[in-house]
């Protein structure tokens, strides 16, 4: 049977069965062992520990939709997004995004035990274990000025990794910024938030709801997690040995009704 992706009942329907099926197939290639160049040791392993986050968002996802939740599934899909891309750009990006992956954890690390700090007297506010040392980044600083050009374009990279927009832009995806916007009022306290949960009765009154207000229309949300998991499954996968999970991809994407050329490429840097 020919299926045809779109905007519609039926892709609904077939996308919770596909969606949980990758996740399955993903817990199977997890269970017999990654195989990868030695090479790759260290970027695989921040590829993998993303997939498997991914993959454990979307399962609880899954729940939540099955349990009839519809706005508190939104902080969950926003995280798949985010961390989806954020594995696209590891993967083409290599050892210098490793590097900025690494100045990024040190420095929110830095920044998290300066805001600690009284600035005057040198004490920390908080009770936290003395001492407390970060140490130097764990390479170049990014932070400091400089017009060295290896400098200059990890520092773009950095500002790539913690803007999505620079990051959806960075694979010609600037609408998907539009769509994370809109997944932030609905995570981030708003009027869209405290509305899912109140309706106008007339004459001024309104009334509170137990359960958020359902949703008219296909869910997209629900339409586009199996592209996600294809996508993120595909990225680890170029990572090791064979592409062990494209034959999974790609019947996911058969099933589903959209060629797997759809999909973003993945694009490896120019070391390997």
């Amino acid at each position: 049977m020919t299926y045809e992706f779109g905007n519609n009942t039926k892709t609904s329907r077939r996308a919770l069965p596909i969606a949980r099926r990758l996740i399955a197939d993903g817990d199977a290639l997890m269970a017999k062992g990654l195989e990868l160049p030695v090479e790759n040791t260290a970027i695989v392993r921040a590829l993998a520990g993303w997939w498997r986050h991914v993959n454990a968002l979307a399962e609880d996802f899954l729940d939540r939709v099955d349990a009839g939740r519809t706005i508190t599934t939104t902080p969950t899909y926003r995280s798949i997004v985010e961390h989806v891309y954020a594995m696209l750009w590891l993967a083409a990006e290599g050892d210098d995004g490793l590097t900025v992956l690494d100045f990024a954890t040190w420095n929110k690390r830095k920044v998290l035990l300066d805001e600690l700090t009284d600035k005057d007297t040198g004490k920390r506010r908080w009770p936290v274990l003395d001492p407390v040392d970060i140490g130097t980044p764990p390479g170049p600083d990014l932070s400091q000025p400089g017009a060295d050009p290896g400098i200059a374009r990890l520092k773009l990279l950095l500002k790539q990794f913690q803007k999505f927009n620079q990051l959806t832009a960075r694979f010609g995806e600037e609408d998907m910024y539009v769509v994370y916007r809109h997944l932030c009022d609905y995570t981030h306290a708003s009027a869209y938030t405290a509305d899912a949960y109140t309706e106008d009765l007339g004459n001024g009154l309104w009334a509170i709801r137990t359960d958020a207000k359902p949703r008219e229309g296909e869910r997209a949300d629900v339409i586009w997690l199996p592209i996600l998991l294809m996508q993120a499954g595909l990225v680890l996968s170029s990572r090791l040995k064979g592409d062990p999970f494209r034959r999974q991809a790609a019947r996911a994407a058969s099933d589903y009704g959209l060629p797997i050329k759809r999909l973003l490429p993945i694009t490896l840097p120019a070391n390997g």
